[in-house]
């Protein structure tokens, strides 16, 4: 590949009077664009990504941005009413058109992580002109029956933490502290952000030591992460895709780990059973928790790249 075709670089956009932050890297520029949405609210990921996508890099030009309110595009004076999925939903519908127009493109590929699968079921309803199919990793569909099958889960496989969900009782929970102790329990499982802790770590050192974000913003990162979840968190646990979407007007492609106790595939899986789409694609990461695309980057990039073939 001749050097020149390939893309690295940072840019800010400004949207609605807020400053956002994109990282766009490919190996080649004619690719097909790929847009990722982080998951969270507020777990932006362009500060430890590229250790994961390079092979990603070889079949798209990929799009990772800061959404409102996270990671380098959190700041202290963004109002708390801008904190809206509402407005987040508009701000992707910008940011999407910006590319479309930089590139020349006539549409882009969609993939949304966690929270970022919510908000990319939003968007596709309002612009699905926009893209050309959809990548749903860990898709949320309903928070309230995920936690309830996680929990039933870590109990009938784990005696010493069974114990401690015991005292907690089952869900729902009102109290911020019975959230916690829940997802310290899935992280204590193997079932939370990674299975294997050698992923986790290698994201906390490229957090600390990376290009992206390193010392310098580490701390910004924290505090947009708390921002966005305090403003977004009820809008995450809102949401029902089995009432409000119940189809996509554009190829969809679900992916879940086999460990995932924050997002259980199961629960993915009957709403991949129960949308509506031209095309739909269901697939297993068996070797991963709620981050298929970070454990297992090569088989990511190789599902994907098939799957976009004909744009390739």
């Amino acid at each position: 590949m001749s050097e020149n075709t390939s893309i690295s670089f940072m840019k800010e956009l400004r949207i609605d009077n807020t400053k956002q932050m994109l990282m766009i890297n490919g190996n080649d520029i004619s690719n097909p664009l790929l847009l990722f949405l982080h998951g969270g609210p507020g777990a932006s990921q362009i500060g430890f990504i590229r250790n994961f996508q390079r092979e990603l890099e070889q079949h798209f030009t990929v799009v990772n941005w800061d959404q409102r309110g996270s990671g380098l595009s959190y700041t202290k004076q963004i109002p708390q009413s801008s904190m809206t999925i509402s407005q987040i939903i508009k701000d992707t519908i910008q940011v999407t058109e910006w590319l479309l127009d930089h590139f020349s493109k006539t549409k882009v590929y969609l993939a949304g992580h966690s929270w970022g699968s919510l908000l990319a079921l939003h968007v596709l309803q309002e612009r699905p002109d926009l893209f050309h199919a959809y990548y749903g990793i860990s898709q949320v569909t309903n928070t309230k029956l995920e936690e309830k099958m996680a929990y039933h889960s870590v109990c009938k496989t784990n005696r010493f933490l069974s114990l401690t969900l015991g005292l907690l009782g089952p869900p729902p929970w009102n109290k911020k502290i019975h959230h916690f102790i829940f997802r310290v329990c899935i992280e204590l499982s193997r079932g939370g952000f990674t299975h294997h802790r050698r992923h986790i770590l290698t994201v906390l050192c490229q957090l600390l030591a990376g290009n992206e974000y390193g010392l310098k913003n580490i701390f910004r990162f924290i505090r947009g992460h708390r921002f966005s979840a305090k403003n977004l968190s009820d809008d995450l646990h809102r949401f029902n895709a089995f009432k409000s979407v119940s189809s996509i007007k554009v190829p969809c492609f679900f992916i879940s780990g086999s460990h995932d106790l924050i997002v259980p595939a199961e629960i993915s899986k009957q709403y991949y059973r129960f949308v509506d789409a031209p095309e739909k694609h269901w697939h297993y990461f068996k070797n991963s928790a709620h981050t298929p695309h970070i454990e297992e980057p090569s088989l990511f990039a190789n599902t994907l790249s098939k799957h976009a073939v004909y744009h390739l």
